[in-house]
């Protein structure tokens, strides 16, 4: 690659990222830390934000900036992913919360073809260890402002927003079986949040 062009990926990088975290800022205020990895697999670089509860905002998010732009299977990944969780992170520390968020990107760059949701991945050892919800469903993004899922200039960049949400695995094995509208009726005859990653399943 010459560099003129390495200049230019980098610029356009550079743009999406500004974007994207002006956009997490504008709906969850500032960010408390975050993480950059370049991991086998990736071709870019993929930051990991901690926005932490505040008076307005009674859960936490970790998100990703720069897993939409790594390639794929199928070309660009599209999606970046997103954990909703307790203020105290169910128990975890944010290294575990973020290394967890950064494995499962490195997963879906090497391994998944298609993005759509609802999909659920199967229980990992690499979930934080305080966690009893170990496997994943991943889910169009729930109880956030109705314009979330768009950024500006989104049309320059193909990004969808995705929940990583960690479920147990008799969940995962439930969604497999019976589809995830059994499942979305038993939570919402929960009192239980479906954010709690330490809470009993749901079946």
């Amino acid at each position: 690659m010459n560099n003129d062009l390495v200049k230019q990926t980098e610029f356009v990088s550079e743009i999406y990222n500004s974007l994207v975290l002006s956009h997490y800022i504008k709906h969850w205020g500032m960010p408390e830390s975050r993480v950059v990895s370049k991991r086998q697999g990736f071709d870019e670089r993929i930051a990991v934000y901690y926005f932490p509860c505040n008076k307005e905002k009674p859960i936490a998010h970790v998100a990703t900036i720069g897993t939409s732009q790594q390639t794929g299977r199928n070309g660009k990944v599209g999606c970046e992913y997103i954990f909703v969780l307790p203020c105290d992170l169910g128990g975890a520390d944010i290294e575990s919360v973020y290394n967890y968020l950064l494995d499962i990107s490195a997963h879906t760059v090497i391994n998944i073809e298609d993005i759509s949701t609802p999909r659920v991945m199967g229980e990992s050892k690499l979930a934080p260890a305080a966690w009893k919800t170990k496997a994943i469903l991943f889910d169009e993004l729930r109880g956030e402002d109705e314009n979330f899922s768009t950024i500006p200039y989104g049309d320059l960049f193909n990004t969808k927003f995705i929940w990583a949400v960690p479920i147990h695995e008799s969940e995962y094995k439930s969604i497999t079986e019976n589809g995830i509208e059994f499942f979305d009726s038993l939570e919402q005859l929960s009192e239980i949040s479906i954010v709690d990653v330490t809470r009993a399943p749901f079946c």
